[in-house]
């Protein structure tokens, strides 16, 4: 980027974050959260209570990153939302946070499991995603192969995604396996943390999707990873062994 353009960004920026401070206070939930974690089912369900809605913060999707992108979020900040995004933390995103008044919720899901869900992803729905570049022709290898190239290729993401967000004070951390277990304790405790009164009547009906499969609710099976062979799994336990203060215990690494 140029000089010019960083100068002119920092000038949105200022005049973003003047504006929404000067806004009514509205609830802006980030969900921040890991690939096949049952985020899509969460976010639904937070978006179908009143006066709320599902939004992205993103301009495009794909194989791009995520990121929150603040014009977006400032043409958005006079509702109450909830944003599904498979975005990392650093400077900007916590700018972000700042500056649109976002509550940050990460979600994460056990790492070995997570795999499996990939794999499906990429068979059934699709390939395309910021973390590894996926070519059709992928799709032939068995599952064995291609649960390796997702522990080569995507798992480095996922452990980056955790890393960064450790780094964020104000996140409320959440495991996919206690929102299968309990959807409507998990919408409270995020409605809780960003301050959204909400009747537990209405959080029992939102949590009840009309058609669960249609949204993506991914299979309420914890341990789907114990198909990874042995070798598999040890490659994705020594990921940790670069972060020797980090507790990874959320996503069973112990």
């Amino acid at each position: 980027m140029t000089t010019f353009g960083r100068a002119l960004r920092g000038v949105f920026d200022v005049a973003a974050h003047n504006i929404v401070m000067k806004t009514a206070p509205r609830t802006h939930i980030l969900l921040a959260c890991m690939p096949k974690s049952g985020s899509t089912y969460l976010s639904n369900s937070i978006g179908r209570l009143p006066g709320f809605r599902r939004t992205s913060l993103v301009s495009g999707s794909a194989r791009a990153e995520q990121e929150i992108n603040f014009r977006v979020a400032l043409r958005k900040s006079k509702y109450n939302y909830v944003s599904q995004q498979h975005v990392r933390y650093h400077s900007r995103t916590a700018e972000a946070i700042e500056a649109f008044q976002l509550t940050p919720i990460v979600l994460v899901r056990n790492i070995f499991d997570c795999v499996v869900s990939i794999r499906d992803h990429w068979r059934h729905e699709s390939i395309r995603g910021p973390m590894a570049y996926v070519l059709e022709g992928h799709l032939e290898m068995d599952d064995r192969e291609l649960d390796h190239m997702i522990v080569q290729m995507v798992i480095p993401w996922y452990i980056n995604f955790y890393v960064s967000w450790t780094r964020c004070d104000e996140a409320l951390w959440l495991r996919y396996e206690d929102v299968i277990r309990d959807p409507a304790e998990a919408v409270a405790c995020i409605l809780d943390r960003a301050g959204y009164a909400a009747c537990p009547d209405a959080i029992k009906a939102a949590v009840q999707a009309p058609n669960p499969a249609a949204e993506r609710k991914n299979v309420g099976r914890p341990g789907r990873g114990s198909c990874l062979s042995e070798d598999q799994k040890q490659a994705i336990r020594e990921y940790r062994n670069f972060y020797p203060d980090i507790d990874f215990s959320l996503i069973g690494l112990e």
